[in-house]
This record gives structure tokens, sequence and C-alpha cells, in this order.
């Protein structure tokens, strides 16, 4: 038991799982996690992707386009990969009008603590002012 803990420990801490997908029929890359968004390409069948967030819709890479896909119709699977460094705190925030340091929009499950608002796109917001809130993820579907 010992002896499993400390394997699972150095693969926590050495590397960390990507999740990739193989599409099982041709799949449309959608500009949001709709079956009314727009098509922005098509992605052949059994084809591999890079996967993000997964709730009904997955957020994928494909070909350089960023979009999203049905999780019905991907294979996911986990591959482990090095651990990438720790991004410096700024790269995952903004300043805003009024000089303060503002989480980006992230990709979530749920409501992350904080959140004032979701976007479009499914992303959740973190500013304190609506001017300009989701205007990189289709605007706001709802305020918190």
């Amino acid at each position: 038991m010992k002896r499993l803990l400390a394997v699972l420990t150095v693969l926590l801490f050495s590397t960390s799982l990507a999740l990739h997908a193989t599409t099982t029929t041709n799949a449309n890359l959608r500009s949001g996690p709709s079956a009314s968004a727009k098509v922005l390409t098509v992605i052949p069948k059994s084809t591999l992707v890079n996967v993000g967030t997964c709730t009904a819709w997955c957020a994928v890479t494909y070909s350089g386009k960023k979009g999203y896909v049905s999780k019905t119709i991907l294979a996911l699977k986990a591959t482990p990969v090095p651990a990438l460094p720790v991004m410096a705190p700024s790269s995952g925030t903004y300043t805003n009008v009024d000089g303060q340091q503002i989480q980006r929009p992230v990709m979530a499950d749920t409501k992350p603590e904080g959140a004032s608002a979701q976007c479009r796109d499914g992303s959740y917001s973190f500013s304190t002012h609506r001017r300009g809130t989701c205007s990189h993820h289709g605007g706001v579907a709802s305020w918190y």
C-alpha cells in the first residue's frame, strides 16, 4: 500500500492528464455549446482532438480552431503528459478600469465562487463591471 501511494504521489506531482478524444463520426466543430451554434468546420470520423472542459458539450481544439463538439460523439481518453510549468499569476488575470486584478473567464461544469456572469460560450466571468463582460465569449447569457 505504501508503495502504491508513493507511485501515485510521484505521478500526481510529475505529470498531469491531457484529455484527448477520437471522433466516432464526422463531427461539427461549433462556435458555442449548442446544436444551433455556427459550424466552424467538420472534423472527420476517427480524428484525434484535444479536449478541454466537458459537460454535454466539450471544448475542443482541432487544427488550430477552438470550438465545441457534442460529448456523445467523442470517445474520451486521458493521456499522461509532463506537467506544465506554473504560469505567473498575471496570465490568468487582467487589470480592470479601477486598476484591480480580475480573474479571466474560465470554463467550468458549475458556477465558480465569485463568478458574476456566465457567458454564451459556457465560460464564467468574474467582471466587476457590466460593460464589456463576456465581450470575447459571445456576450452574457446570465448574470449572478
